[in-house]
């Protein structure tokens, strides 16, 4: 028979059996027309009608064979839904065994018709589904399991919300592996707030069954279920006995993963009730110190210090670079002089080292009004983290005696103050940058209260207070323009994705009462801030924002899109900012609509290529800076060659802001990439150069070039963008930062928040004493391909040489008659000096063969140098990229409490051979025991000679008193 079907030419004989009367041969003409679908299937589809009723004639024995005949004519008809509800009606006739496209492309279409019936019903609808459908989706599952493709399962289970599946594979597999897959890949991705606490929730009970408990993802999985009591239960459990070393070390670098993907607000609780609990115990002055020790890596204390230390003496600024720009830049115009400013404040954020400020004061002295602040603001960069000297270091600046003499600077050293201690906010800071609201009054207020408000933003970003929101809303409600944008902006950046109800409902009837432009556009920016991570429960804000006719608050839908879908890759949210891209009236939200998906699309970045390049060649010069910066955003660190193709055309493009944000993207891109890595880092740098260096270049081109020129040098080239965490969770103070960031644009002293999202990349090994000792990791990739990226060389100056004086035929003449000598001569004795030199140049070389063969071999030494695997050593820098290369050495005296691969970020080990002398790397930052003592900066003499500094004098910037 399957020779008769290959050489039939129609599948007309067995379509007229079907109009037969007998049953047997209806079913004998379906059995074949089943074998002969695919080729016959546009043949068959004329008469899909007597198959259907073959199928709905209940009397006929194998009418789910016509089911499954139907079926297959509609799958190549691209009627997927019709044949999926006929591969229903098939039974067991549809067999999920199969392989072909047939079943593969029925079944895709049944789990995703399951998936949002499911969703429909977790809505609250009253939606039936199918009894059919959930069959074949069972034995979907069924299949899965037997074939242990447990991943698979994973993924439709939570998609499907189908927990008890879930709870099945995650206990059928590889447990804790799939454990670690679906908290770090899958649990950010759930689009349902309510679906995502009940997989956390699962987790930690999975977690549980074990008889030693991983504590370090189960509290992560506290951490996002906001519990902090019962956090602090398993912390106290392990700190318990301070003598079992193992568990008191595992409670640290469950700390200190805390203190990085936890908010401000939980780990703030966890030492409440830490400290609660301790105080009902006997004491104990060992279990005091490991308590005292949790509090401060819980804090951020302990990371902040390293990280100091780290950036402090692994600083590797260019200040040729630097200074060159500063010459090049015209001083005297505000917006160059910002941008020398951002220049300085990137490329030594976090290090403390503020001599290219010491050096240039006269540069330094010609700001005026913002500038002084925005350069002021910029010390808070410079030193942010040093949280323990925050007021000594500002004390110059800050007003004294509740009068003011110089606004600008003075409300640039509160924003400072809080960038300082940024997510850190310590009561003390808190407190006095609240006081600062309601203690200056008058003319100058609204300078002051400006940049008191930013500070308390940044301080307190994402801890909640109900005291500094009450605190902001008082100046919001004050209508002045300038300390009103910034109190929205600080109460968006206090209440970051809390959902405070009355919080945005005060915020969207002031920007419906208040006429001030700058007040919107800042409401605009805290609701999005507010609604942080909060996803599907914030559609209906969302909706409410898109109908309004106001743009600036159309903008507060799409920033709210943005920061309640960061990082989710949600399609849905990606086609309304697609939708809002090309289709609103208004500038702004169709730049902000694109530079959104940037956020969006952050976990995702090889996409983001493919979706903005015809965006990026829009008529539109706001929609073309917009995919720049999406590109940045969701690109930054990667090299990506698709990003930086599409940005370098942009470079050249006829809008000087579309030239800024080209470059500051590309930085992005670019940060801690060197030629051996991604040779286009050389032309882009070069390029920034040229624009800086052209006369005729717009100012804001030059902005651009200048503020990229920190960028990618940031940190001393030792940080980069991170938006997530070393733990693959999204961090809401970078992200929060960066949207902050965006703004500069509008408001330039807001480019300092990008300070919020850069990242130190280093390896941080510490052992129970939150010491750094001495140890490397392994690396086996070339070590060329993670080297710093070599200084700009500095001009030399050479001396003016002696021009040869011309010889007329004259002279000559009378120069021969004389007895000189003639010209002939001169160049033949020029010739014949030369000879010596050559000689003894060959003599060096020694024959053609044997430099060949010297060559080859120093060749082969060096590639062999360069292949071979080198060490890491402790507080050095470590690249993302470069992580998938290391690994700790075996038979090495400490070993990681939390093992796998080397990461960023802070390590705690165990010493394997406690009670030997340790070999500990000194500090390289002076002694900072004594808040009172210590000095007002830190200089860059002794970076990296492992000795502790010094530090020198305090300096004030040179700015007089002045009127607002």
């Amino acid at each position: 028979m399957a020779v008769q079907l290959d050489t039939l030419n129609s599948a007309g004989g067995l379509l007229s059996l079907l109009d037969e009367e007998e049953r047997e041969l209806q079913y004998y003409g379906l059995a074949q027309l089943d074998l002969v679908t695919d080729r016959f299937w546009t043949e068959i589809s004329d008469s899909i009608s007597k198959i259907e009723i073959l199928y709905e004639d209940e009397s006929f024995e194998h009418r789910q064979l016509a089911a499954l005949v139907a079926s297959k004519i509609y799958f190549h008809l691209g009627e997927f839904d019709d044949a999926l509800s006929f591969a229903l009606g098939a039974g067991e006739q549809f067999s999920l065994k199969e392989s072909s496209t047939y079943v593969q492309t029925i079944v895709n279409h049944a789990i995703d018709k399951y998936i949002e019936l499911r969703g429909q019903q977790d809505t609250g609808s009253s939606v039936a589904i199918d009894k059919r459908l959930e069959a074949v989706v069972e034995r979907m599952f069924e299949r899965c399991f037997e074939t242990k493709e447990y991943g698979q399962v994973v993924g439709i289970s939570i998609e499907a919300r189908r927990l008890d599946v879930l709870e099945r594979a995650l206990s059928s597999g590889d447990t804790r592996a799939l454990l670690a897959y679906v908290q770090k890949d899958c649990v950010d991705l759930i689009s349902s707030i309510h679906v995502q606490t009940q997989v956390q929730e699962l987790l930690v009970k999975v977690h549980l069954r074990f008889d030693e408990p991983d504590y370090e993802a189960i509290c992560l999985c506290l951490s996002k279920l906001n519990s902090p009591s019962k956090t602090a239960e398993i912390l106290g459990h392990l700190v318990g006995d301070a003598s079992d070393s193992e568990r008191v070390l595992s409670a640290y670098q469950i700390a200190f993963d805390l203190n990085a993907n936890a908010t401000q607000e939980f780990t703030r609780t966890v030492i409440t009730q830490l400290e609660s609990g301790q105080q009902k115990q006997d004491d104990d002055e060992s279990e005091n110190t490991t308590l005292k020790r949790l509090s401060a890596i819980l804090q951020g204390d302990e990371t902040l210090k390293l990280y100091l230390e780290f950036l402090f003496r692994n600083n590797k600024t260019d200040m040729n670079i630097l200074n060159r720009t500063c010459k090049m830049m015209d001083s005297r115009v505000s917006i160059a002089h910002n941008a020398v400013t951002f220049a300085n404040a990137f490329m030594h954020a976090g290090t403390t080292v503020d001599n290219f400020l010491r050096d240039n004061l006269e540069w330094l002295s010609r700001a005026s009004s913002w500038a002084k602040f925005t350069a002021t603001a910029a010390l808070g960069v410079i030193h942010h983290g040093q949280i323990k000297h925050g007021f000594n270091l500002l004390q110059p600046y800050l007003p004294l005696d509740n009068t003011s003499s110089s606004p600008f600077s003075e409300g640039g050293a509160f924003f400072a103050l809080g960038l300082i201690h940024a997510c850190h906010g310590t009561e003390k800071v808190t407190s006095y940058l609240q006081e600062a609201l309601v203690t200056y009054q008058g003319q100058n207020a609204e300078i002051l209260q400006h940049g008191a408000c930013l500070g308390l933003g940044a301080a307190g970003m994402g801890s909640g207070s109900e005291e500094m929101s009450r605190a902001l809303t008082s100046v919001l409600y004050s209508d002045s323009a300038v300390s009103g944008e910034a109190a929205a902006l600080a109460l968006g950046m206090v209440m970051m994705g809390s959902r405070h109800e009355a919080t945005i409902r005060d915020m969207l009837v002031y920007a419906k009462e208040t006429e001030h432009e700058k007040i919107i556009r800042a409401l605009a920016l805290g609701i999005g801030l507010v609604m942080f991570g909060r996803k599907q429960e914030a559609d209906e804000l969302i909706e409410r924002l898109l109908e309004e006719k106001d743009a600036l608050l159309r903008l507060g839908a799409v920033h709210a899109i943005t920061m309640a879908y960061c990082g989710t890759g949600d399609n849905a949210a990606i086609r309304r900012l697609l939708h809002l891209a090309v289709s609103d009236v208004k500038d702004d939200v169709r730049r902000a609509a694109v530079t959104g998906l940037g956020f969006i699309l952050l976990r995702s970045p090889e996409q983001v290529p493919r979706m903005v390049e015809l965006l990026s060649e829009s008529f539109n010069p706001h929609v073309r800076v917009g995919s720049a910066l999406a590109l940045g955003i969701a690109c930054a660190g990667t090299g990506s060659p698709a990003a930086v193709a599409i940005l370098e055309p942009m470079l050249k493009d006829a809008v000087d802001f579309v030239v800024e944000g080209a470059s500051i993207a590309l930085a992005f891109i670019l940060m801690q990439q060197n030629e051996a890595y991604e040779p286009k880092v050389a032309e882009v740098r070069r390029r920034y150069a040229e624009i800086i260096e052209t006369k005729n270049a717009e100012v804001v081109s030059k902005f651009g070039a200048a503020m990229s020129q920190g960028i990618i040098d940031a940190g001393g080239r030792n940080v980069t963008i991170g938006l997530t965490t070393a733990a693959g969770q999204l961090s809401a103070p970078a992200c929060g930062g960066m949207l902050l960031f965006t703004q500069f644009w509008s408001w330039f002293p807001l480019g300092h928040f990008l300070a919020l999202a850069l990242r130190p990349t280093a390896l941080i090994a510490v052992n129970g004493d939150l010491r750094a000792p001495e140890m490397e990791a392994t690396c086996s990739a070339r070590k060329q391909l993670f080297a710093y990226p070599a200084k700009v060389e500095q001009a030399v100056v050479q001396a003016p040489t002696k021009i040869a004086t011309a010889v007329l035929s004259t002279t000559a003449k009378a120069k021969r008659g004389a007895g000189g000598k003639s010209a002939a001569e001169e160049v033949a004795a020029a010739a014949t000096a030369a000879v010596p030199a050559e000689k003894e140049k060959e003599e060096e070389e020694g024959s053609g063969m044997d430099v060949d063969e010297a060559g080859s071999k120093k060749t082969a030494a060096k590639k062999a140098a360069v292949d071979a695997p080198f060490g890491v050593g402790n507080m050095t820098r470590l690249l993302p990229y470069q992580e998938k290369y290391m690994k700790w050495p075996a038979g090495s005296r400490y070993v990681p409490v939390k093992g796998g691969r080397v990461t960023g970020g802070v390590t705690v080990v165990r010493d394997t051979r406690a009670g030997e002398p340790e070999e500990l790397i000194p500090s390289a930052l002076a002694d900072d025991t004594d808040e009172e003592e210590a000095a007002a900066g830190q200089g860059a003499a002794a970076a990296g000679s492992g000795e502790a500094t010094a530090a020198p004098e305090a300096f004030e910037y040179p700015f007089g008193s002045e009127q607002a």
